[in-house]
């Protein structure tokens, strides 16, 4: 079997990372995201960094032509974080 374009890989990491954007999180889920990118062979190293505030974004190279989005905001009220996160 040959193995996926980089695009495929894109195409099933997404799938796995909307089911993350369609929740609210206790925390930012970095370690949740960085083992899908693992699985579908990007680079989970994107992935470090410190993330701090209320609301903020990052953006991140993790494959030759792929790029990790990140964006969250912290709920005032139940204190949860909406995240977004998707690679293209």
């Amino acid at each position: 079997m040959p193995a996926k374009t980089e695009a495929q890989r894109r195409n099933t990491a997404n799938k796995e990372l909307a089911a993350i954007s369609r929740k609210l999180h206790i925390g930012i889920p970095v370690k949740e995201i960085a083992d899908i990118l693992k699985k579908h062979e990007f680079d989970p190293v994107a992935m470090d960094g410190i993330y701090t505030g209320h609301t903020g974004k990052m953006n991140e190279q993790c494959g030759k032509r792929t790029w990790i989005f990140l964006s969250w905001y912290k709920m005032p009220n139940s204190g949860k974080y909406e995240v977004t996160t998707y690679v293209s």
